[in-house]
């Protein structure tokens, strides 16, 4: 069967996050009884979506998801099928509450959580190179429509932002790093099926295959290398340690050899994504997290020599 994308309106319509989340706990009640499953405990750590195991009137395990509607994750059970089998069967699907059932992937333990970071670099850098080489579906978003989006609107609100980006001095360097997502995006490069959201907590543990599943994609058309900036600065903290650029410099080098992709551009996109992140941060009232983001872009620059 043929899954399709979420229903945009819905998304149009959806508020924000926590108005959305006091209404999911209906939605899932509603999902349950319609799909005719047996609840179980609550997954934890989601922001934008409630996820619960269940059990199918079969018998069988399954998960319920119930999604945040959000531009970026509508094409979600789309991307699924498209990357099996590295990725959960997508068992049924409601596009007007933006719900999923789901395969439930045992154990499930979340990359982020290993103790062996090479091994963990490794393993998802050979996932990343199976997910690229399976057929984009047709009609998902393409990386240069998403970056272009993003670039508009980091400029945009730009005059708003100088001041606090000039205090933590990074003025110049996150307005090169929003002129590189443009430079990036024109570049030539293969246009590949993405995963949109590769981090260390999107992929899982799955004992049958004895490898990792990847879970809850935004999948994109474009350049591979875009994808691997979460799993490198997030998996094992490598920001936190003594030497965070040789520590990166190490999981780029790791990661990018077992995904067959560039190190120097995957480490621009990094760069390029880092620098975007101090403007939406900043954006959204949290400066903590763009002062964090700041330093992580000093260790990029460093990187590459800037």
């Amino acid at each position: 069967m043929q899954w399709v994308p979420f229903e945009s309106s819905v998304a149009e319509a959806a508020g924000t996050v926590d108005h959305w989340a006091s209404a999911a706990p209906e939605i899932v009640v509603t999902m349950v009884h319609r799909w005719r499953l047996t609840a179980g405990a609550a997954y934890i750590g989601g922001a934008s979506a409630a996820a619960l195991a269940v059990t199918r009137e079969d018998g069988s395990p399954a998960v319920l998801k119930v999604g945040y509607p959000h531009r970026e994750a509508r094409f979600e059970a789309v991307g699924l099928e498209a990357m099996a089998p590295i990725a959960p069967r997508v068992l049924d699907q409601d596009p007007w509450t933006w719900s999923l059932l789901l395969e439930r992937v045992v154990p499930g333990t979340p990359l982020s959580r290993s103790s062996d970071i090479d091994g963990g670099l490794e393993r998802a850098g050979a996932l990343h190179a199976r997910v690229v080489a399976c057929a984009p579906p047709p009609g998902i978003p393409t990386l240069a429509g998403a970056m272009d989006e993003y670039v508009r609107a980091a400029r945009g609100r730009w005059a708003g932002q100088v001041a606090a980006l000039r205090a933590l001095g990074v003025e110049n360097s996150v307005e090169a790093a929003i002129d590189e997502l443009t430079l990036l995006e024109r570049e030539p490069a293969p246009a590949a099926l993405l995963h949109g959201d590769f981090n260390p907590g999107n992929l899982l543990e799955h004992a049958e295959s004895g490898g990792l599943l990847a879970i809850d994609p935004k999948p994109l058309l474009g350049d591979p290398a875009y994808d691997l900036w979460p799993l490198i600065a997030q998996l094992g903290h490598p920001f936190e340690s003594h030497d965070p650029v040789a520590t990166i410099r190490a999981h780029l080098e790791r990661a990018c050899r077992a995904a067959g992709c560039a190190p120097e551009r995957v480490a621009r996109w990094s760069r390029a994504r880092t620098g975007l992140n101090v403007s939406w941060y900043l954006a959204q009232g949290d400066p903590a997290q763009a002062r964090q983001a700041a330093f992580e872009l000093s260790v990029w620059n460093r990187l590459l020599g800037a």
